[in-house]
């Protein structure tokens, strides 16, 4: 049975290099969103238990905890990042001449807004960014 748990943990190790398109893997996406927080100036107590990472043997995170408070400065910063992706990529598909469309059905959702000419997309992003129990 460990011998299971070793060989299964190696094929897991070994997904995270393999590309998921060319020059891009998840683990990757893990640098770049390591760098993307501390960009935001996540905290680094913060920064460590997002990407999953143990106790740092740091005194100085050993006596920081996460508050809520940093999660939902960290959040509202993502989601910036998020909703100005969004709107680049709408802009690139409009120089083309195209409509902002994508195959990614999570991320057409998103491009929507763009599509619709009465100018709803704040209003569309906006609900997004709530929790859906909490939605008006």
């Amino acid at each position: 049975m460990k011998g299971m748990h070793r060989a299964k943990a190696e094929q897991l190790a070994e997904c995270s290099w393999a590309a998921l398109i060319p020059g891009l893997t998840p683990h990757g996406l893990r640098h770049g969103h390591q760098t993307a927080m501390r960009r935001d100036r996540v905290p680094r107590v913060l920064r460590r238990d997002r990407l999953g990472h143990g106790a740092s043997g740091d005194i100085a995170d050993h006596y920081t905890h996460i508050e809520d408070e940093m999660i939902e400065e960290m959040l509202a910063r993502q989601t910036q990042r998020w909703q100005t992706a969004v709107a680049a990529r709408a802009r690139i598909d409009g120089q083309r001449g195209a409509e902002p469309r994508s195959a990614v059905p999570a991320l057409d959702e998103w491009l929507a807004p763009f599509r619709e000419r009465d100018g709803e997309s704040s209003s569309h992003l906006r609900s997004h960014r709530q929790h859906p129990e909490v939605e008006a």
